[in-house]
């Protein structure tokens, strides 16, 4: 069986983190009536970042774990959290930079964008190249904030100092967790007599 027949033969059957799924999906139309439109489509991205984590075939911890952390972190923009919680903002940036980061280095592996074995000059592609797309996303959601707070709401709190808070926070997360990747990486790769030393 290819790897490719693999991973479909997993996307046919139910997975543990399919449940959350569908909260975070029965979440799209909760966040709309709570508070309007750009809420539920921010939510509907969350929903692309539940999906994208059962594509790509992380593990169920990772799974379930993203999933929370992507669902809290809309949630938290849904209810105004942020406004009245003081750095839960940044955290959030943080740890949804970790989650991304952990998807997107999957991703770019299992495409074989990046290079899977290698040294030193091999790792520090995977981290920067992860890094690099982690932000990339960070600043596509800021221009989605901005074009909200532009076009439907000016509730949707936008601002430099934010924008760029906010991006040193998706780019933090997102190195502390490619780091994290690759030092596991590492590890699983020494052989067996060697790791307990």
């Amino acid at each position: 069986m290819s790897g490719f027949e693999a991973w479909l033969a997993t996307q046919g059957r139910w997975l543990p983190g399919d449940a959350l799924r569908v909260v975070v999906a029965l979440s799209v139309p909760l966040a709309g009536v709570v508070a309007g439109g750009p809420s539920a489509a921010a939510m509907l991205l969350t929903l692309g970042g539940a999906m994208a984590l059962r594509f790509v075939g992380v593990g169920t911890l990772l799974d379930i774990g993203g999933q929370l952390v992507l669902l809290a972190s809309a949630w938290f923009a849904v209810t105004g959290a942020y406004q009245s919680v003081t750095g839960l903002d940044v955290a959030a940036h943080l740890a949804s930079g970790a989650v991304l980061a952990l998807l997107v280095r999957r991703l770019l592996l299992r495409l074989d964008l990046l290079p899977s074995q290698g040294g030193r000059r091999a790792a520090v592609s995977r981290v920067l190249h992860t890094v690099n797309a982690v932000v990339l996303l960070g600043l596509l959601w800021e221009l989605g904030e901005w074009a909200g707070n532009a076009w439907f709401s000016p509730e949707i709190g936008v601002g430099y100092e934010d924008t760029l808070v906010d991006l040193a926070a998706d780019g933090l997360g997102a190195l502390a967790a490619a780091l994290l990747a690759e030092r596991s990486s590492a590890r699983d790769r020494l052989p067996a007599g060697s790791r307990s030393r």
